[in-house]
């Protein structure tokens, strides 16, 4: 009996251990870290696998410090030094790597001064323990392999993406309420004045100003930018792309939208630390509202296009689905004009070319949107008020926003 509850442990232990490999793997080996490496570091990588010198190369071209090496053996060292991680090494003795290597199911020989980096490159999750076997036995590094070390190094020193979770995370819902807690209105002061300049001279109707701090620095090519202002829709929203399959990186990037305030629609309100109104002239009123921009990274370009559809389906209003008999059910917060956009063209069909006339300063950026018929004037305005130089940058927006912008349709 008690050599059965033995085994029975041991083998749970082991199953435990197994999913924490197979999690760590794939965790590790995301299969858009090739395309990644290419756009933020300019590295491409050949298909027939790397000599460790020229992985050494390309740590370099990560890191920014000269990175020289003789054998993939010395990446574990590498890898550690890049993760400035060296002084926790050396307090690794060759007692304790040698414990350490053992649970992560490494048995082979290794030198007692290469040890404590294995050891600590592996605790440090720099890599899972299948990839350090490999790297323990390998006369070169197969591209794949080169590919998920140099993301590595490059997400544990925070240079890589920037994000809250995945759809799919048990607690991304958690991890929602908590970004959403530090929202409050913000400002940079010289771009808000020439924000609310240009608006004044009708040049624009509003703008949004962000923090660079926030920026996902996600996969252009698989990310979809959508806009919103409520907590709510955007957990409703990511429950039901979870529920469609779908699956996605996401971040919350805070944005203070800044748009002309009508006294049509009532007295101006109190203000709050998340809503207030402003008198610029005597018949300018600005409104700057807490609002955010949802960037989302998905697995796959199919992913990417169901978004258009769902989004229509389930957080679109329109005089159908809001007239007095209907039975149709949207996500909390539906607009009549959604706000999604791409910076490459995904589908001709559901989205259509804007311009983003971005001024930056400070590790500040202001974003007024314009038709690409009626830029100009926007432009010459904006570097007029501010004597900086407008980024010019082409979205394609989905097609209900762009009736909006054009004011051709109100849903």
């Amino acid at each position: 009996m008690k050599k059965s509850i033995l085994c029975i442990g041991m083998l749970l232990i082991a199953a435990v251990l197994f999913g924490v490999g197979i999690s760590e793997q794939a965790h590790f080996s995301d299969p858009s870290n090739a395309a990644y490496l290419e756009q933020y570091f300019q590295i491409k990588l050949p298909a027939s696998g790397l000599e460790a010198k020229q992985f050494g190369a390309a740590l370099t071209a990560i890191t920014g410090k000269p990175v020289s090496l003789s054998e993939p053996k010395d990446i574990f060292k590498a890898l550690v030094e890049s993760a400035d991680l060296s002084q926790l090494a050396l307090t690794y003795t060759t007692e304790k790597a040698g414990e350490r290597l053992a649970y992560y199911g490494i048995t082979e020989t290794v030198p007692a001064d290469l040890s404590r980096y294995v050891a600590c490159s592996l605790d440090a999750h720099l890599l899972p323990a299948s990839t350090a076997k490999d790297l323990l036995g390998a006369r070169h590094v197969s591209s794949e392999t080169a590919a998920n070390l140099l993301m590595s190094v490059a997400n544990a020193t925070g240079i890589s993406r920037n994000y809250i979770g995945r759809l799919s995370d048990s607690d991304i819902l958690m991890h929602i309420s908590n970004a959403f807690d530090g929202y409050t209105l913000f400002s940079d002061g010289n771009l808000d004045a020439i924000g609310a300049m240009a608006v004044q001279k009708r040049a624009s109707t509003g703008y949004n100003l962000k923090k660079d701090a926030d920026d996902a620095r996600f996969l252009t090519t698989r990310t979809i930018q959508y806009g919103h202002s409520d907590e709510t829709h955007l957990k409703q929203l990511t429950v039901l792309l979870n529920s469609e399959g779908i699956d996605a990186k996401l971040q919350i990037e805070p944005k203070v939208s800044i748009y002309e305030y009508l006294l049509d629609w009532g007295p101006v309100p109190e203000p709050s630390p998340y809503y207030m109104v402003l008198q610029f002239s005597e018949n300018l009123y600005l409104a700057y509202a807490v609002e955010y921009d949802a960037k989302f990274e998905f697995d796959t370009h199919e992913d990417l296009l169901a978004f258009d559809s769902l989004i229509n389906t389930y957080a679109k209003k329109n005089d159908a689905n809001q007239a007095k008999n209907s039975n149709v059910a949207l996500l909390k917060g539906a607009w009549w004009q959604p706000l999604y956009s791409t910076t490459f063209q995904a589908d001709e069909k559901a989205y259509q070319e804007i311009v983003d006339c971005v001024l930056e300063e400070n590790g500040y950026s202001i974003h007024p949107f314009s038709l690409v018929e009626t830029k100009q004037n926007l432009i010459d305005t904006l570097e007029n008020l501010s004597a900086l130089e407008v980024q010019e940058r082409t979205l394609y927006v989905n097609n209900a926003f762009y009736r909006y912008l054009s004011g051709s349709d109100y849903q």
